[in-house]
């Protein structure tokens, strides 16, 4: 029987094996590359959004203004920041500087009339006043000097003795207390607040000599008829007694 017998060629087998594990490294290559690429795209984006610490940044070595927008914008909101901080401090320090000049006044004048305090019988009779009154039977006029809302200790002093004397001519009474604005405020908003301050202030003094709250109250629409002339550049109030 014949036997034909070919001679072993390795050389196909080998280029095929060869070839496909190229190929499957080239494969391999390729997913990696890509991947290196989107997740570096990502931690760019990130890095440069400003969702990280000014630290953590990638910047260069020796940038330039023009060329690192994002060091501009950091150096820009530090100098802001810096602004803020220091603007804060100079109010704070006229803040404190107000506030030492509001308690030397407080203690200085601690015998004023203020709404809710009781100084009324706290009154020094050796200060002069510089506001002046005007009285009949029926009403007490108080001029102002400026732009007062208080009255001073010596009209407080001659709004006791009004009331005093009242209570015992009239009996039971009621008191109104009306306002005429100053002339000489820039609005007529500002001076009617400074008429509603004057009226409020004498209202809770004279509550404070032994008024029911029903019994005194502040009339500002009224208009009252006086026979004195009276110079209303800086205001004044009247304060009326009707049975």
């Amino acid at each position: 029987m014949a036997r034909c017998e070919d001679n072993f060629n390795p050389w196909p087998s080998f280029v095929d094996i060869f070839s496909s594990v190229i190929l499957v490294m080239l494969l391999f290559l390729l997913v990696t590359l890509v991947n290196l690429g989107y997740y570096a795209q990502f931690k760019f984006k990130v890095s440069y959004t400003g969702s990280i610490a000014t630290d953590d940044l990638i910047l260069n070595s020796n940038p330039s203004q023009e060329q690192d927008p994002v060091r501009n914008k950091i150096l820009r909101s530090k100098k802001e920041v810096q602004e803020v901080v220091d603007n804060l401090q100079k109010k704070i320090v006229v803040l404190q500087e107000q506030l030492e000049q509001t308690k030397s006044t407080v203690k200085n004048t601690k015998n004023l009339e203020s709404p809710g305090i009781d100084y009324a019988e706290q009154i020094d009779d050796q200060k002069e006043s510089a506001q002046k009154t005007f009285e009949t039977d029926k009403y007490m006029i108080v001029t102002f000097k400026g732009n007062e809302v208080f009255v001073d200790d010596a009209i407080i002093k001659k709004i006791k003795t009004f009331t005093k004397d009242i209570k015992t001519k009239v009996g039971e009474h009621k008191i109104y207390i009306t306002a005429v604005d100053p002339k000489n405020q820039v609005s007529a908003t500002v001076a009617k607040q400074i008429s509603l301050g004057r009226t409020i202030s004498t209202r809770n003094l004279i509550r404070k000599f032994g008024y029911k709250k029903r019994d005194v109250r502040v009339d500002l629409l009224s208009k009252v008829e006086i026979k004195e002339s009276i110079d209303d550049k800086n205001g004044y109030i009247v304060i009326r007694v009707e049975k």
